[in-house]
């Protein structure tokens, strides 16, 4: 996959494996249950084995687009959860440095995004930059890791759309071989007509099933964002003025 990273081929086959199980577990129960369980008592999960023979082409984009969501969701969590920091701390130990360079090593290991774009802001000051250009370099420090943050989730928000239609298509085409079957031997046998469409419903179930921990995750992700961004904004403008400050002394 040459658009992630190496980090996130790991993650991306971690959640191959373990949807790929969570896939194949129904149909194994089914192949062990399925000669002694009533076709009446079969569950949800044990016909998933039977919607992937129709139509598979739906059900297999389905479980790609799961396996992708898994990735998508441990990626952007696993970004999140280094990319907080606190503000108010770094600034303390700026203030008490008293002097650019001794700014700069007091917050030389600061973690998070707003650490990063913190000792951008604090470099460009000491090399000489005037109030203006440090100004501009901390704003395009902060506009480079909006862009990190806002990585992947336009993905994640295509899943949150395209699931429940992809399950409906499936679902769709399902019902259309199932009265297919009517239309040709009548309804002589309901049984198949009824497994026939609760077989094409599972394709809406999983469609639904993806995009609504998509839905979550994403708004999840969006709100921590913005916390992060309103934070180093916050930041960004209490630096300046302490940069100027230690200029003037």
């Amino acid at each position: 996959m040459p658009l992630l990273p190496a980090s996130a081929r790991r993650i991306f086959w971690t959640a191959f494996a373990t949807v790929l199980i969570g896939h194949a577990l129904p149909v194994l129960a089914q192949e062990t249950a399925g000669a002694t369980a009533p076709i009446v008592q079969r569950s949800a999960l044990s016909m998933i084995g039977e919607v992937a023979k129709s139509p598979p082409y739906i059900f297999f984009v389905l479980v790609a687009c799961s396996i992708l969501t898994v990735t998508l969701i441990i990626e952007r969590f696993a970004y999140y959860r280094h990319a907080t920091a606190n503000i108010d701390e770094l600034l303390q130990k700026i203030k008490q440095a008293g002097s650019l360079p001794s700014a700069l090593t007091a917050i030389k290991d600061a973690p998070g995004i707003a650490g990063k774009v913190i000792r951008t802001t604090i470099q460009a000051a000491r090399d000489g930059s005037t109030p203006e250009q440090t100004e501009a370099i901390a704003q395009s420090a902060a506009t480079k890791e909006l862009i990190s943050m806002e990585q992947y989730l336009p993905q994640l928000d295509s899943m949150v759309t395209l699931c429940p239609l992809l399950g409906l298509l499936g679902t769709t085409i399902g019902m259309i071989k199932s009265f297919s079957i009517v239309a040709a031997i009548g309804m002589s046998d309901p049984t198949r007509l009824a497994g026939g469409i609760s077989e094409a419903l599972i394709n809406t179930a999983t469609g639904l099933a993806v995009a609504i921990p998509a839905l979550f995750a994403y708004n999840y992700f969006t709100g921590k964002k913005e916390a992060i961004l309103m934070d180093m904004e916050r930041g960004l403008t209490e630096l300046l003025v302490i940069l100027k400050s230690f200029t003037q002394h």
